[in-house]
């Protein structure tokens, strides 16, 4: 073992396996703070480059897009509050309110940092529990994915807004709108009224860029005339001065202000792991039970949504801790854990790497370099991303009008970009509307879009589970996992209900 450790590291400490390492992150944060263009794409856009590498540096070039995209998203989800990929609209919650009182910098820091630090330590979980913790999640079928899910769903529904029935309402409405397009199982379109082009269902990209950055748009248009009818109708009021100009302090992260995040990181990483560990859950559910989780355990739950630091970390940290545990059942049994993971097997195939339970024995060298560039990847996102977050905070201070009309030009060639469809543009603009009136009825918008990414799947599990059982719906009592989680669904809505109801003061 200490052989194939020694080995591994020599393959990995070559200027050209570290200089393709720290390509790859930089290219993954520069497509990733793109909307539109996620790490998924970057992958996919530079695994043909990989043939003319070798097999060390194909790889870590691919993981280290990985790494830079995932945390180049959270830059213009805090900047601009369009989130650069889907798992990043969490960290528009407390991000973008930062920025609008001139703090966009420490925010940047934050999520940078908190990024790192839950990236690096799902890292050590996959070097350490990579074989006995796959041989856990293989025991996880349909009817453990329907009661993971119907936790998620049920958890966010209760703790994501200040009334649980407006919860209800944004996951009823989430799941709704993820139903429209093709049957999973019969092939029949619903809802789709006579329209081809949702033959495929809402894509992701145009649903969230509409809903969290068009609808804002709208809103600023809405209180930039409402200031002026305000201003035309009454004098303004003498002594009444505007916000103050941020200074330094405000881009400033201290450590005592890192240091009290530190518990949230921690506590996300170890929930964005276990997300991570369950194949095809993914890092959005990972960002939001860590975001919601550290609201119910923060000694100010009132900050969270309007600026609070420990929100940025737990969406950060939550998405992040997915990364490395994603790749468990990937190097140990061959199965990728998600879209990114699944495109970097091809970049194994390439050069002719099977993983899977044989992997470890066959090419324990490589398997121990692909460790270790995980590792060095760390250090460059750290690196990179302090210089890239320097210069590309200094944007929120351009005037509004042109902000705003940057933001429109983004969000139309975010839309358009995936699909090239003009029609996901015009999908854009209905979701922003949609987003604007939901937003006046407060209904907390990201409880919509996870809804809506977890429908089909809580669909498809739950139809298999029951062709499994015979539709026997007692399957999802008498399996021990789901049962747990059918239980800690329970648990949870109890003590989340009964602090709400506990009272303050």
């Amino acid at each position: 073992m200490l052989e194939q450790i020694l080995s591994g590291m020599f393959m990995v400490l070559s200027p050209e396996n570290l200089i393709w390492a720290a390509a790859g992150v930089t290219f993954g944060m520069i497509l990733g703070s793109i909307p539109g263009l996620t790490d998924n794409m970057g992958i996919v856009l530079f695994l043909p480059f990989t043939f003319y590498l070798g097999p060390v540096a194909g790889i870590a070039m691919l993981m280290g897009l990985t790494k830079g995209g995932n945390f180049g998203g959270s830059i213009p989800a805090i900047l601009f509050n369009i989130p650069g990929t889907p798992q990043a609209m969490v960290t528009t919650l407390d991000g973008y309110p930062l920025t609008q009182q001139g703090k966009g910098g420490k925010a940047l820091k934050q999520a940078l940092f908190s990024s790192v630090v839950a990236d690096a330590g799902s890292d050590l979980i996959l070097i350490f529990l990579a074989a006995p913790v796959a041989m856990v999640a293989l025991k996880i079928g349909p009817p453990e994915y329907t009661s993971i899910i119907f936790f998620s769903l049920i958890v966010i529904s209760v703790a994501a807004s200040e009334f649980p029935v407006r919860g209800v309402i944004a996951v009823i409405l989430g799941l709704l709108l993820g139903t429209v397009g093709m049957d999973p199982e019969f092939g029949s379109t619903r809802l789709i009224f006579n329209t081809i082009d949702l033959a495929d269902g809402f894509h992701i990209m145009p649903m969230v860029i509409g809903m969290l950055a068009f609808s804002e748009v709208l809103l600023q248009f809405e209180k930039e005339l409402l200031k002026r009818w305000h201003k035309k109708m009454s004098e303004k009021k003498p002594g009444k001065e505007g916000p103050p100009e941020p200074s330094i302090a405000d881009h400033h992260l201290s450590w005592a202000e890192f240091k009290k995040t530190l518990p949230t990181i921690f506590r996300s990483t170890g929930i964005g792991a276990s997300i991570g560990i369950i194949p095809g859950i993914g890092t959005t559910v990972g960002s939001y039970l860590s975001y919601i989780m550290a609201k119910q355990r923060s000694r100010h739950p009132e900050k969270f949504g309007k600026g609070s630091l420990e929100g940025v970390a737990a969406a950060e940290a939550g998405n992040n801790a997915v990364n490395g545990p994603n790749l468990i059942p990937l190097v140990t049994l061959g199965i990728p854990g998600n879209l990114a993971a699944a495109l970097i097997l091809g970049g194994f195939m390439i050069k002719g790497l099977i993983p899977g339970p044989t992997f470890m024995q066959t090419n324990g060298d490589m398997l121990y370099a692909l460790f270790i560039i995980l590792l060095l990847s760390n250090i460059f996102t750290l690196l990179i991303g302090s210089f890239y977050i320097k210069h590309v905070k200094n944007v929120t201070a351009i005037p509004k009008p042109y902000l705003f009309t940057g933001i429109i030009v983004f969000s139309v060639i975010g839309s358009y970009v995936n699909y090239a469809s003009v029609f996901d543009v015009f999908v854009m603009l209905g979701f922003a509307i949609l987003g604007y009136v939901l937003t006046k009825f407060k209904i907390n918008l990201p409880t919509v879009i996870v809804a809506f990414f977890l429908g089909p799947m809580l669909e498809t599990k739950l139809r298999q589970a029951l062709k499994i059982s015979g539709n026997d719906a007692t399957v999802f009592f008498t399996e021990p996992i789901s049962l747990g989680f059918l239980v800690l669904t329970a648990v949870a809505v109890f003590f989340l209900v009964r602090r709400r109801n506990i009272p303050k003061g």
